[in-house]
């Protein structure tokens, strides 16, 4: 996986991505934008959906998920 430090880019939007969360997640997802801010840090963030995941009682179907960059300790990109 790769060490990242806010380096999602619009180029990883619709791609499939293996991500690590700071709390221990690990999932695959399809990202679907990434919202990225100068002035407030707190903007800084991935939505996606979720396509498998170690904490499946998380997963609602039908929901996108919000998730802020620095919440991400790593992520791999997987195809399209």
């Amino acid at each position: 996986m790769t060490t990242i430090k806010n380096r999602f880019g619009r180029e990883h939007q619709e791609k499939r991505l293996r991500v690590e969360f700071s709390d221990g997640e690990i999932a695959e997802i399809k990202l679907l934008l990434v919202s990225e801010c100068d002035q407030h840090l707190e903007c800084n963030g991935i939505t996606y959906d979720i396509i498998s995941t170690n904490r499946v009682d998380r997963i609602k179907k039908g929901a996108a998920y919000w998730s802020d960059s620095a919440d991400v300790k790593n992520f791999e990109v997987l195809g399209d």
